[in-house]
């Protein structure tokens, strides 16, 4: 009897570790990298839009752009991130942050990361996504404030 219940508790552990191998096999890897090297997931945001903006501290709209992206996070009704274009450390993230004035979360793309839009060609380019994370809308360009309040109202349509 002690052999079978032993193997009967073995074959258990074993079916486990094959879940949890199938179950972490099955889920993406991180798309980001904040300021801490911590991963980022676009998961993390799934309760509410996300506006996921591109940017480089070399790109004069980018930097333009940055108080009102500030100012549409504070309001809280989309999320805001910003992507530095360019590789770069976590160090350098909470660098540019600081000496940006960005208050939204900073984050670095990660390079095998499954994005749901393309890798921008040209600075800024801005992902509107909705709740559930599919890409709604493309922005290309600096960002004004008509574009934000367009932005706004596109978000309160998803929602009704």
């Amino acid at each position: 009897m002690v052999r079978v219940s032993g193997g009967a508790t073995e074959l258990k552990r074993i079916c486990w570790l094959i879940v949890a191998w199938l179950l972490s096999a099955c889920s993406p890897a991180p798309e980001f990298s904040d300021g801490s090297g911590e991963p980022v997931s676009l998961r993390h945001f799934v309760d509410k839009p996300l506006l996921v903006n591109y940017f480089a501290p070399w790109c004069a709209p980018c930097l333009r752009e940055m108080p009102l992206l500030n100012a549409l996070a504070a309001e809280g009704e989309i999320a805001v991130v910003a992507v530095n274009y360019d590789p770069t450390t976590p160090a350098e993230l909470g660098n540019l942050a600081a000496q940006y004035h960005i208050r939204v979360p900073l984050l670095t793309a990660n390079e095998d990361a499954k994005l749901p839009f393309p890798r921008p060609s040209g600075l800024p380019t801005s992902y509107l996504l909705d709740s559930e994370g599919k890409l709604q809308q493309t922005l290309i360009g600096e960002l004004d404030q008509q574009q934000i309040e367009m932005l706004k109202t596109t978000v309160s349509r998803m929602s009704h």
